[in-house]
């Protein structure tokens, strides 16, 4: 897990040296990566790459980056290639030798050997780059599922990209602007990077499963999509699930530090803490040979997992951390959050995530091992079930539907729910201008957007359709967002075995409908197959509900600081997004009643983007 940055200055501009920006871009990522650094630049390409490292596989200088083969490539790599060994064992087999240990040389050579097919042999998370010397031609990937960031900039001046977009905004040949149509999105649907484009106007990410190609005589970008997971799936055995995924824990455990466990108390991380204890009790683990450690937020309210937490830990025997949280902690982390995301935050829980990769890092944690992607796997959310019951009707599965109806009470939905979710569906039909209306009338926080968008609502016919949708669109890979940046901001690498590896997507896209939820179970695959190794009050629990926090409570007993924070920077804010005037004189009521919970909500993340405003000294609004 590191931090890389690369630039190419297209024209000799008097007085910029591009060495000198390509390190400020590399220093602003130091975070990522505090146990090295790298920069080459290439003077007569007037191109260079940067690496700033945390080292993981390989604690040696031989693993440094940029790293350079064959006098001929070089790599500026973020992530890990969790089969690198077999890949090393295969590439030997073919003539290769290497003078490290890394995952990152394995890489760089399987693209020299394999070119562009490398990737289909790559089972981990990654961010990349390879400069190839002869052809001047830069080659960047990215993971199937969006696990590590990339983001670039394209301008008259500069070509640069870089894990974050604080690296990019250094750059002398951009100015600071907020993306209004980002901004829409984020507070009209609570939704993020929907689009390649997103909260800094020209900066793009490169999505997840592509590759973005370079070339530095042309000044060409050309990117294009290599991941099809609907090639990939795998004929379903049930027997299988456990295997595999505990298959995919184990490879998560290489390393040549110590790791420790996301422990939240529900059935995703609780599978995870189990199965590596289990592996450990059948093989002398390197990076766990300290023993098993968890990590668990907790805090003074009803949605607090202790409970749940310490019957792992009683089972495991893992030594348990656990971080407490409160409103006054919130308030004293925000500013750094923000500046670590990069945009505002959506929810209190990036705080709750945060705190327990700082808690980690305390206890000299370099790894954290985490859930992230089993809901969206296995459909562990209630917004899967109108999706299922359609596809059980319209398959004509008549006495399944009307099980699975009556079956309700043992999910996390509900009949009201399901109803409404199909009413959705039917409004999605009449014309845009129309739903605007109807949407504007029931949405809390209409009245304080000028400018109101629409996202577009898909309607699914399949379960599948919609798990895919999940993972492949912009839910899972924001997820994925919040995590990197919360993880990196401590210098902590988080890997999620539910989002990366290859073996274990393409068994979860096999799934047919009646194993991703049975008799109203959510999960009910991943609960069977760990049926009888967890404790049944956790296999088999019905209110877990992601990562729960008290975000009203909070808010309510703060009142006062985010009311002032509004007042106190508002004229920061030009975009005329938000009517800001209404919002503060509506706070009083706003926070007077938990029954408020969503403009609360609204009210947080107007004041995150405030924050986010003059921290990056944003002037301009597009």
């Amino acid at each position: 897990m590191c931090g890389i940055t690369g630039l190419h200055c297209k024209q000799h501009l008097a007085g910029q040296d591009g060495a000198a920006l390509l390190f400020a871009m590399s220093e602003k990522l130091s975070h990522r990566g505090p146990d090295g650094e790298g920069l080459h630049w290439f003077d007569a390409e007037n191109f260079g790459l940067a690496h700033r490292r945390l080292s993981i596989i390989d604690l040696s200088l031989a693993a440094s980056q940029p790293m350079q083969f064959a006098k001929r490539y070089w790599l500026s790599f973020n992530g890990e290639i969790y089969n690198y060994l077999e890949l090393q064992e295969e590439l030997s087999a073919l003539g290769a030798i290497f003078k490290s240990h890394s995952d990152a040389e394995v890489l760089l050579q399987a693209y020299a050997y394999w070119g562009e097919a490398c990737l289909s042999k790559l089972n981990g998370m990654w961010a990349f780059a390879i400069f190839d010397t002869e052809k001047q031609h830069l080659f960047c990937a990215r993971d199937p599922y969006g696990v590590k960031p990339f983001y670039y900039l394209n301008n008259e001046q500069h070509f640069g990209f870089a894990s974050e977009f604080k690296s990019i905004l250094s750059l002398p040949s951009y100015q600071p602007t907020a993306n209004k149509k980002a901004l829409l999105d984020y507070f009209s649907g609570s939704k993020i990077e929907v689009e390649e484009e997103g909260f800094f106007k020209q900066i793009f990410e490169l999505l997840p499963g592509h590759v973005l190609n370079y070339n530095l005589s042309a000044q060409k970008i050309k990117i294009k999509r290599y991941y099809f997971p609907e090639k990939i799936a795998v004929q379903y055995k049930p027997q299988d699930l456990r295997k595999t995924l505990k298959n995919a824990v184990k490879l998560r455990l290489r390393a040549d530090v110590s790791l420790g466990f996301c422990l939240s108390g529900g059935l995703d991380s609780s599978s995870l803490l189990y199965l590596a204890t289990e592996i450990q009790q059948e093989n002398a683990v390197a990076s766990l040979s300290a023993g098993m450690h968890a990590f668990t937020a907790v805090h003074d309210s009803p949605q607090d997992e202790r409970n749940w937490a310490a019957q792992m830990i009683e089972q495991t025997k893992a030594h348990w951390h656990t971080t407490e949280l409160s409103s006054e902690a919130l308030i004293e982390a925000l500013s750094k959050l923000v500046y670590h995301q990069d945009i505002p935050l959506l929810s209190t829980s990036t705080f709750a995530q945060s705190s327990v990769m700082q808690s980690a890092a305390g206890q000299g944690i370099k790894i954290l091992i985490d859930g992230q992607g089993g809901d969206e796997l296995f459909a562990g959310y209630q917004v899967f079930y109108p999706t299922f019951l359609k596809e059980l009707f319209w398959t004509g599965q008549f006495r399944l539907f009307h099980q699975e109806w009556k079956q309700l009470s043992n999910s996390p939905s509900s009949k009201k729910y399901v109803l409404k979710e199909w009413g959705k569906d039917l409004l999605s039909y009449l014309p845009t201008k129309i739903q605007l209306l109807v949407i504007k009338r029931s949405h809390p926080n209409a009245s304080y957007l000028s400018a109101f968008k629409l996202i577009k609502r898909k309607r699914f016919q399949k379960i599948q359709d919609h798990l895919a949708a999940f993972c492949h669109g912009h839910e899972l890979k924001s997820l994925l967002r919040w995590e990197d940046r919360c993880s990196m901001q401590y210098s902590i690498e988080s890997r999620t075995p539910f989002a990366d590896d290859t073996h274990l997507l393409a068994l979860a896209r096999s799934l047919p409908a009646s194993y991703l939820i049975q008799n109203g179970w959510s999960k009910f695959a991943l609960r069977k197959a760990l049926d009888g190794a967890l404790p049944q009050s956790i296999s088999w629990r019905r209110d877990k509900k992601g990562f729960s926090v008290p975000e009203s409570q909070w808010l309510m007993e703060t009142a006062d600081f985010w009311q002032n924070l509004i007042k106190e920077k508002v004229n920061l804010d030009q975009s005329g997004v938000v009517n800001s005037e209404k919002l503060m004189l509506d706070m009083p009521r706003i926070f007077s009643d938990d029954k408020y919970a969503v403009e609360q909500n609204f009210v947080f993340r107007y004041a995150c983007y405030l924050i986010w405003i003059e921290q990056f000294d944003i002037k301009y609004f597009d």
